[in-house]
């Protein structure tokens, strides 16, 4: 006697054997939210407890804009400085940061601070994939929903 498992329960278990990143990278969308003086735009999972892999922020009543990026970048040191590449078809914008490290994960990562938001804009504005490059470090990021996520952004975020 042969038993084969449901339609379900192989797919319950095919998903449960995967490394818990590949579920996360593939449920990532754009998201704006603005409250209070604070307007974000993200690209990565829709839970708020988890880090996104992308998130500018616009603090309106500080005249400050930052960038995360929070991709693993081997052997950087928190602290050096590093340049963010943004690029999507033929526009693309270089950003001026720095490594940081999140001392939850351990993970070291790109920021950059009290940056212009419209070079960023014009990049996430251009048809195509974004693809942001730190070092030997690089991501690409889906642009679907990016579109409608930057207007609300930029109707939102008082900064240039």
């Amino acid at each position: 006697m042969t038993i084969r498992p449901s339609g379900f329960l192989f797919v319950a278990a095919l998903l449960t054997a995967l490394p818990r990143g590949a579920l996360a990278e593939d449920l990532s969308v754009w998201l704006e939210k603005s409250s209070e003086g604070l307007v974000s735009l993200a690209y990565g999972p829709v839970d708020p407890a988890e880090t996104p892999l992308f998130l500018l922020s616009c603090f309106n009543a500080m005249g400050i804009a930052v960038l995360d990026v929070h991709k693993e970048i081997p052997d950087a040191k928190p602290g050096a400085p590093l340049t963010i590449d943004l690029s999507a078809g033929a526009t693309k914008a270089l950003i001026e940061g720095e490594a940081a490290r999140d001392d939850a994960s351990g993970v070291t990562f790109g920021e950059a601070s009290d940056i212009a938001v419209k070079p960023i804009l014009e990049v996430l504005r251009a048809a195509g994939t974004l693809t942001i490059t730190m070092g030997k470090t690089s991501a690409t990021l889906s642009d679907q929903g990016r579109e409608q996520a930057v207007a609300k952004f930029s109707q939102d975020c008082q900064l240039d």
